[in-house]
């Protein structure tokens, strides 16, 4: 029986054959290839994205913190005005006057109430002061464990025609009291422990009035 001869044509038909299959699987290796590389990278958009999203949720709530702590602030120091304007002569008097650095935590010799009234306006005025840095201590915690102020906060009341209500970079710093006119000013400075950001800030608020 003679051998079969194969014909040119079907040599390089086979040959192509080989050759295109050869390629094909080649392709489809890198193809599977930039497939993972491209899962890879889009593992890495996301966990970026995430984190972006998570500190913009830490930054909001860091924000209604704040928000909140001022609010109680203000409703703290419009109290004070409020003692204050019914106490004119120890406005007048500049017994009002206060420097949680300089003068602590007031004394008062009576609690002022009904069985006990004070005696002086003198007197009126440490009790108020007192009663209002109790109030602060609820959002500042600004009272040791001796009842002295913590150095975390400082709080001023003076005569101010010129408040500064820019925040500082040192606790009580860039206030002048001149004492002109009769506009008095609460300050209260605070340094904000931000545990997200693990940062301090010095924050300030104030209210200008005239009793």
């Amino acid at each position: 029986m003679e051998p079969v001869k194969l014909g040119k044509r079907v040599v390089v038909s086979l040959t192509t054959a080989v050759s295109l299959r050869f390629n094909m699987n080649c392709f489809k290796s890198i193809q599977s290839g930039f497939t993972l590389i491209e899962l890879v990278v889009a593992l890495l958009i996301f966990s970026i994205g995430f984190l972006a999203l998570a500190k913009l949720q830490l930054e909001n709530l860091h924000s209604s913190r704040d928000a909140l702590k001022r609010s109680q602030l203000n409703t703290a120091m419009t109290e004070l005005v409020e003692r204050m304007r019914t106490n004119l002569p120890a406005v007048r008097d500049g017994h009002y006057q206060y420097s949680s650095t300089a003068d602590g935590l007031p004394q008062s010799g009576s609690d002022c109430a009904p069985d006990n009234p004070c005696q002086t306006s003198l007197e009126l005025a440490n009790y108020d002061l007192r009663e209002w840095l109790y109030s602060i201590d609820q959002t500042l915690v600004l009272l040791n464990n001796e009842n002295s102020i913590s150095p975390d906060s400082y709080l001023l009341v003076c005569r101010d025609s010129t408040p500064s209500n820019h925040r500082p970079n040192v606790i009580g710093a860039n206030i002048d009291c001149d004492g002109l006119l009769n506009q008095w000013t609460i300050y209260i400075d605070w340094i904000d422990y931000s545990q997200s950001f693990n940062e301090q800030r010095i924050q300030r608020q104030t209210l200008s009035f005239i009793p």
